[in-house]
Parts: C-alpha cells; structure tokens; sequence
C-alpha cells in the first residue's frame, strides 16, 4: 500500500478525458495492444451474455500476469511498479485512512511492488462480502514509466501500452489473446 500517491501524478495529470484515459491508457507510447478477455464483439449492439467464452481461456488474473512477466523485462526498474486498483470494487485498508488516486468518477487505492505482486494487495486490504474477493487493478507501470497497462471495469480487454518489441512478443504469446491496437481508433465494445 503507498500513502504517498504521487508516483500516479503522471497519470492523473494527462490532459485527456477520463473515458479516454480508463480505458486506452496513457498516450505517447510506441506501440499498443488490446488484451482481449472476451472475442470482441461479433456486430454491433451484441451485448456481452451473448459473447462466446473461450472454454480454455485463462482467468482474468493469469492472462494479466502473463503481460506482466513479459513486460517486466522492458523497464529499468522490474521490481518498482505501481497498481492503481479501483475502489469501486469494495476494497477498503483496514485502520487506515489512506489517499487515493483520484480521476473524474474513479477513485484508487495505490500498491507498489513487483509484477508478482499483482493481487496480492497484503493483510489489510479487505473486500466488501458483497462484492468480488479479488480485484484487478485498473492501472499498472513501472517506475520509469517504460510501460502502462490500463484495465478498467466495463470493456471486456486491458490495454497495453510499451515498446514495440514487448508489444509484438505480447501478441505471439499463446497463452493469452491479445491484438495490436491503433490508438487513434476507438475499440470495440459489447452494448
């Protein structure tokens, strides 16, 4: 857990609109690709109960931490990363009052660690009964700033943003299914 929620400044300072930001990531990046969790959409108003999940699909997590292990190799700093993980998940720090990143509509809880360390956001962090016992975070990078994956709630993918190398090792990776993505382009959405 960080209680000093400046190392997301660089985030929470980019002149883009929220929506934007959420779900395609930071801009400036050589190379983006879109880690699909869900086929994409196969017309357009298909909503999301009607998507074909791919029975042999890895879960949400391990797709995630795929694109971690790779990605951790394109960053001066491998064991300096940061997750923002949305506080929309129910996730609150027991007997403390913490800071949160904060973006328009969306609040964060701010960790820091390896990759490895994804989900597993230490002894504190509880979760509403209500809700999910886990979470994914919704913004990953690492110190340098080598690289961003963004993974809001709502679309069915996480984007990733780096080197073109990592990006072109990411989409050869069989284990996961992940595209490239053109920025300029908005992606596809179930309804």
């Amino acid at each position: 857990m960080c209680t000093d929620v400046a190392a997301a400044d660089w985030i929470v300072g980019l002149e883009k609109r929220w929506p934007q930001l959420t779900v395609m990531g930071p801009p400036g990046f050589p190379a983006y690709a879109r880690l699909r969790f869900l086929p994409d959409p196969a017309f357009e108003g298909q909503n999301e109960s009607a998507a074909n999940y791919p029975e042999d699909a890895l879960p949400e997590d391990e797709q995630l931490a795929v694109v971690l292990e790779i990605l951790s190799r394109y960053t001066s700093a491998p064991a300096d990363c940061y997750f923002c993980v949305w506080e929309g998940w129910g996730i609150s720090v027991v007997g403390n009052d913490v800071p949160t990143v904060k973006l328009p509509t969306r609040s964060y809880l701010l960790f820091h660690g390896a990759p490895t360390d994804c989900g597993d956001w230490g002894p504190d962090v509880q979760f509403d009964p209500r809700g999910p016992d886990a979470a994914d975070p919704a913004f990953v990078w690492p110190a340098d700033h080598a690289w961003c994956v963004t993974h809001d709630v709502d679309p069915h993918f996480a984007m990733i943003a780096g080197p073109a190398e990592a990006i072109e090792l990411i989409i050869a990776d069989s284990r996961i299914d992940a595209v490239i993505h053109d920025p300029e382009v908005n992606p596809p959405f179930y309804s």
